[in-house]
């Protein structure tokens, strides 16, 4: 599924996440977040790495695109259609 800023705008949009509150769980300011879901800034490590903390079982989804559910590693689209 797309890049990296394809997978970041669809969990916000599943789990209906405001930018107020990303800026409050990451600690990046919700304007950067602004800049970074539509284009207009690059996804640093850094804020992929403090997603990777405020939905853990998202980290590698987020980074590859890619699931391992086993290891507990699903996308939010796996966690809708089970719950």
């Amino acid at each position: 599924m797309g890049d990296v800023v394809d997978r970041l705008n669809l969990l916000l949009d599943l789990e209906q996440v405001k930018m107020p509150w990303l800026e409050q769980q990451t600690g990046i300011k919700s304007g950067k977040w602004h800049k970074v879901k539509r284009r207009e800034n690059e996804m640093k490590a850094s804020e992929l790495a403090v997603l990777g903390t405020v939905w853990p079982e998202y980290a590698y989804w987020l980074m590859t695109g890619l699931e391992l559910p086993a290891a507990g590693q699903i996308s939010p689209i796996t966690k809708r259609a089970s719950g």
